[in-house]
Order: C-alpha cells, then structure tokens, then sequence
C-alpha cells in the first residue's frame, strides 16, 4: 500500500505524536496531508488569532487589523483556544468587531481557553462583562495587560469563572503606584489549580515596576500552585483564607516589604505546602515557614538575610531540596536536614568567620560556590553522586579531600583561583563524566588530567573549557585523552596546547567529539594531529592560530 492512499484515520495516528510546530511543515507535502495537519482531531489545541496589532514606524500609531470574518465562518478547524487583542487608540467599533468574530467562534468550537492582549481601562471592563457567560465556562485564561495611567477609570468586575483551572495574568504599569484601593478585577474560581500573577516578564521581579494589583483572586479552595509578585498592600485579604491544598508557592516581592506582611498569619493557612520559592527572605519568613510547613520537601531562597534564625541548631524534617541563592547568615550552629537530597549554595557570606554545619546524611548532588572562607561544612560523608564546585578566590573545601564512591559526575569551575585540583581528583575514582571550566586566570591541567588517566578508570564524558584560550596543556597529555577507550564524548574548547604534535587516531567508540578555539604552538597540528582514515574523512580545520572540529563535519 502506498502512501497516498492510506486512510486519514491512519495518518493522523501517526502525526499525533509530533506537536503542532513539528506538524505544520507536513501540511505543505499535499492536499491529504494538509487535510490530516489541520483536522478536528489535531487542532484541538490551536489557537486563532482574532484581532492583529499593528504599530506604525515611528512607534506612535496604533491601529488594530481584524482577522477576515470568512477564516471564522469558513474554517472546519476545532479550534479550543482564541486570541484577541486591542490596542490604546482602538475604537469601539474595534471591540465590536471582535465580539461579533467571538460569538461566532463560540457557536462553531467548544472554547476552552481565551489569551487577551489589551491596555487596562474601561474597554477592558466592556469586553469582560460582554463575554461573562464565555467567562464562566472557559478553563483557561491568559491576559497581558498595561497602563501609562496611574489612575484607571474602569468599572468593577467581578468575574465568577467556576471552570477555571488555570490562570497566567500579567501587569505592566510605568508608575510604581497605582491609586486604586481596592482590586478592580476579583476572579472567583473555585475550581482554580494553579496561577501566575506578575509585573513584566522577570520572575524574580528585577526591573519590574511595583504597584497596587489591579486583579485579585477570591475563593480559591483547589488552588495547588501559586506564583505571585507581592505589593505590600495586595492579597491582603487572600491570604487570610485557608488554603489547604496549595502545594507549590512562589512569591516576589520588593526588599523594604519584608516587614509590611504578617508571614505567621500566611504561612498558617498553608499547612500542605510542598515547595517553596522566594526572592527576598529574612528570619521572620523563615521562622514561619519552619514553624508551619512541616511538610516543605522543596525550599528556594534569593537574596536572603539570615541572621538570627540560624543562631541555634534547626531542624527541616522533610526538605530534600535546598538553594540558598546571594545571602547573608550568621552561624556556627547545626541545620539538620536528614533526607536532603540536593543543594545549591551559591554567593553565601557567613559572618564573622563562623562555619555553618550541615548535617545531611543523604545528599546526592551539590551545588556550591565558594568565594572567601568556608561558609559551611558537612559533618558526614554523605553518598554524593553529582558535584558542580564553582571557585573563586578560595580554596575547594576540605569535607571533599575524602572518598566518594558513588560519585558519576564531577564539575569544576574556576575563576582567579589555583586550587589543588590534583590532589582532589584521587578521591573521585568512579566519576563517569568530567566538566573543568577555567574563566579567568590561565590554568594549568598537566597534573589535574595525569591524575585522572591515573586513577578514574570509567570516564565516559569529558569537557574542558578555557577562555581566551587559558587552559593550558601539553600535547602528550592531549594525546592521553585518546587513549582511553570508554570515552563516548569529547569537548575541548578555548585551550592552549604546547609542544611537538604528532598524528593521532580519533577512537571509534567516541561517539561525540568537539574542537574548537584551540591555540597551538606546533605549526604541523592542524595539518595531520587526526589522520584522515576513515570513519573520519573531514579531520580538522584551521584558520590562523586555531582549529576546529566538530563531529557533525564527518560524513
């Protein structure tokens, strides 16, 4: 049987396990296929596009071009979600002009979702209570919405989305204030599992300008995930409800807003709270989440002043992932974390020259960086299985001079540092993949490879990257590299190497392999270092004083 004639059903059991952007190129084979790319049973998660903004050269005109009514009336698509979008200068016919498309999509597709692009203000308002009764049955909702006014003259809404399940609402205003008192837009969605509400398109809130939320949240019983950025004086009175199955949280919030919130009233009504996000935090946060959240599994930290909380020994039952992000502490005491699974330590500055310890028997994978004196140090050896150590002006830690069996993956970074690297690798015996990155100051890693080819026996990933380049090595420690025969993958960038080149064979069991930006002081590398017998026939191309190779120039 050939290809044109199988049946549609068939075709569009295979095209379904591609996503619609995979999809789309198949349409431009034929007519059939076109017909199986955009068929009712594929389309299900299209979106159509009801109105278009268009700006004019200079920035300063706005108009709004609708879609033809005849993709609307004509289109045999089961189109689930709709966008619409208006501009600051549109009219009212504009809006008119977009129900009228919608009322009309409404009666063909079964809508589930609605994406609205639009300037807040009295249009808004309009449209709302237009499609109240879309409102109430859709179950997705995404708007994008600013204001360059710091007053809105717009009615009250009061949307009663018993559907809703999802919810991405996003604010943009160029005043940090935003004089209305009470929330314009309240959405009540009791079925509502999870929400984003932010300023701009940073997560963390940086660059975001902070204002009153024009849209708050009520009634929110099944709401499991919940990511905010807070204003002292928004969600107030959303936060005063219980809210029992909330699992995951994620709040932004200005520094100076610390201590405008009673966090022990908040973090009471979330007993179940499974994860936790938050940029900015102090001891009266952590105090609350340590005395409330008993079943926290997952706690993400940025831009935290801790220095009271830590000042006796603590205690996170459940925690197996922690990320302590650009934060001040003051300890010597001990945090018991006895199932911690992962941790990230970055840019921690510990007071005074105290040394934190950690007790966590059964950490896996960490991720630390060290700039200055040691800020903690683990009071066992715990079964490590991944290690990124990022060093700066400091030396690498010394709980990891000590035998680490179960370690698969090593990464080292270095910055203006020559840390004993050599002396580290023999306790990394069964490493099967190995990162070193050198950022600014030359480094030399002679010593460092000798010790792996020496004692790491299973090496099947290897990377080395310098800058400028200044990872220095010599050439019969280049030649090393490819004498071992586990390695699958290879990657060398930004590297210095000295010394007489002679013709080397790329192993057949390297499956990956990638040179570039390599500087080298024999002449005759570039010309004959890999000899050209196949499976490799392109080997290696050099330009000035660097080559390049990549495993994707082989036939």
């Amino acid at each position: 049987m050939s290809w044109e004639s199988l049946p549609l059903e068939l075709y569009e059991h295979i095209f379904k396990n591609l996503n619609f952007w995979d999809r789309k190129p198949l349409s431009l084979v034929c007519r059939r296929w076109n017909q199986v790319v955009f068929s009712r049973s594929l389309c299900r998660q299209l979106c159509i596009e009801l109105s278009r903004g268009d700006w004019g050269p200079s920035g300063d005109k706005e108009q709004v071009v609708l879609v033809d009514e005849a993709v609307v009336k004509e289109s045999e698509r089961d189109y689930r979600v709709a966008y619409v979008k208006w501009c600051t200068d549109s009219g009212p016919e504009v809006l008119r002009s977009i129900s009228r498309l919608l009322r009309k999509l409404e009666g063909k597709c079964l809508l589930e979702g609605l994406i609205i692009d639009a300037p807040l203000g009295q249009m808004m308002s309009d449209f709302l209570h237009t499609h109240g009764e879309l409102l109430t049955r859709i179950r997705k909702l995404q708007v994008s919405t600013e204001t360059i006014d710091n007053r809105l003259l717009m009615e009250r809404c009061v949307l009663k989305m018993g559907q809703l399940e999802t919810l991405f609402w996003r604010e943009v205003s160029s005043h940090d204030f935003l004089q209305n008192e009470s929330p314009l837009i309240v959405i009540e969605a009791p079925k509502l599992h999870s929400a984003v509400v932010k300023f701009g398109d940073s997560d963390s809130g940086r660059g975001a300008v902070w204002h009153n939320s024009v849209m708050e949240l009520r009634d929110s019983a099944c709401l499991k995930a919940l990511k905010v950025h807070l204003h002292q004086r928004m969600w107030n009175r959303f936060f005063e409800q219980k809210l029992e199955t909330l699992e995951h949280l994620t709040i932004a919030h200005k520094t100076q807003d610390l201590r405008s919130r009673d966090w022990n009233a908040v973090f009471c009504n979330m007993p179940n709270l499974k994860s936790i996000q938050m940029w900015e935090a102090n001891d009266a946060i952590l105090e609350a989440i340590n005395r409330h959240c008993r079943k926290l599994r997952v706690l993400l930290l940025e831009n935290a002043d801790i220095i009271g909380f830590l000042l006796e020994d603590r205690h996170f039952p459940l925690l197996e992932h922690l990320r302590l992000e650009t934060a001040k502490i003051q300890s010597n005491k001990t945090l018991h974390l006895p199932i911690l699974k992962h941790l990230e330590w970055f840019n921690v500055v510990n007071q005074n020259n105290q040394t934190l310890i950690l007790a966590a028997p059964m950490l896996r994978s960490i991720r630390q960086s060290r700039n200055g004196a040691s800020d903690f140090t683990l009071s066992c050896k715990p079964p490590l299985e991944k290690l990124q150590l990022d060093l700066y002006a400091s030396d690498i830690p010394g709980h990891f001079f000590q035998p680490f069996p179960n370690m698969q993956e090593l990464s080292i970074r270095v910055s203006s540092a020559r840390p004993d690297l050599d002396r580290m690798i023999p306790y990394f015996r069964s490493i099967k993949e190995f990162t070193l990155i050198a950022y600014n100051a030359p480094l030399q890693c002679d010593q460092m490879l000798n010790e792996i080819f020496k004692n790491c026996n299973d090496v099947k990933a290897m990377t080395l990257c310098g800058f400028n380049p200044n990872l220095e090595l010599s050439f019969p420690v280049f030649a090393q590299i490819f004498r071992n025969r586990n390695l699958k993958s290879l990657k060398m960038f930004g590297l210095t190497i000295t010394g007489k080149s002679f013709p080397l064979q790329l192993p057949p069991e390297l499956e990956t392999f990638e040179l570039r930006h390599v500087k080298v002081m024999d002449v005759a590398f570039g010309a004959y270092v890999f000899s050209p017998d196949e499976p490799h026939r392109v080997i290696c191309i050099k330009s000035e004083n660097c080559c390049s190779y990549s495993s994707k120039d082989c036939d």
